[in-house]
């Protein structure tokens, strides 16, 4: 399981995230450790004469079912295209960082399956605590967790737990992420390169529905529904007469439902329920009801 994220290196990241077509390599990249290739330099075919160079590909499945692709390519001489350079080369072997005033980057060594040339960029912003960065220009994938460090050009919540970062899609929206309130800005872990960030709140507790209170008896099940705004419910619990009850959570929906238990419910007097949702901001909501039993 250690090298599943490996298999992202497997197949062009890129063209995946951006098109969500999947294409296998033909060539394995230096810091893909698969034991599954049997390959001669690496995959890696030199054209360096004025000829034809005739592939052929066979991929067979589990039933031993084969499919043949044959085509070619014509070698001609074409002049040494001119390298761009590149301020911020991150090479695959070593422990990489970049850092500006207002953002910091950090990728442990082992998390880069090849070296490349990392591009940050900014756009300031009145919707967010933050400018929004976007890190690197196209996705690369990280084996591993990279951390990432945005500061806050806004800071006037006292509770800096409110604080998260949230990822920025194409279209603008948002998803919230979290991270660490340090040094006037958020701190948090990343497992891909090419997306944008930045920092966001969330000042709003959970919204606590109960679902049909008056036959809960009638049914002997208690049902609520949760949702928050934007950092998602991150903790829940309830009790009944200050004893501990067991809500199962239906991970499909909202609903949340505990099921009656005689063991912990005394029959012919008045029920307590309170029930506490806290959303990952920090957030929490409580909701009483009284029900006779």
């Amino acid at each position: 399981f250690s090298k599943t994220r490996m298999l992202n290196s497997f197949i062009d990241f890129e063209e995946w995230r951006e098109r969500s077509s999947f294409y296998m390599k033909s060539f394995i990249e230096p810091g893909n450790t698969l034991k599954f290739y049997d390959a001669v330099n690496n995959g890696f075919i030199d054209i360096n004469e004025e000829r034809d160079y005739r592939m052929r590909y066979e991929l067979e499945d589990h039933n031993g079912n084969t499919l043949v692709y044959s085509f070619v390519v014509v070698g001609q001489q074409q002049p040494v295209a001119k390298t761009d350079s590149c301020k911020n080369f991150m090479p695959w072997t070593l422990h990489n960082t970049f850092v500006d005033f207002d953002f910091m980057l950090d990728i442990p060594s082992g998390n880069l399956y090849n070296s490349f040339c990392f591009s940050h960029r900014k756009t300031g912003s009145t919707v967010y605590y933050s400018d929004i960065h976007r890190v690197n220009d196209s996705p690369v994938p990280l084996h591993q967790n990279a951390t990432v460090w945005i500061k806050l050009n806004v800071d006037t919540l006292d509770n800096k737990q409110q604080y998260g970062i949230v990822e920025i899609t194409e279209t603008g929206n948002d998803n919230w992420i979290g991270g660490t309130y340090k040094r006037n800005g958020m701190e948090v872990s990343i497992r891909e390169l090419g997306r944008m960030y930045a920092v966001d709140s969330d000042t709003f507790p959970p919204n606590i529905v109960p679902v049909n209170p008056e036959k809960w008896v009638a049914s002997r099940r208690i049902q609520i529904r949760l949702s928050d705004n934007k950092s998602g419910i991150s903790a829940f619990k309830g009790t009944i007469n200050g004893k501990f009850v067991l809500f199962s959570h239906d991970m499909k929906s909202s609903l949340y439902t505990y099921r009656f238990d005689d063991s912990r419910l005394e029959k012919g007097k008045t029920q307590e329920l309170v029930f506490v949702a806290t959303d990952g901001a920090g957030n929490t909501t409580e909701y009483r009801y009284a029900f006779e039993y």
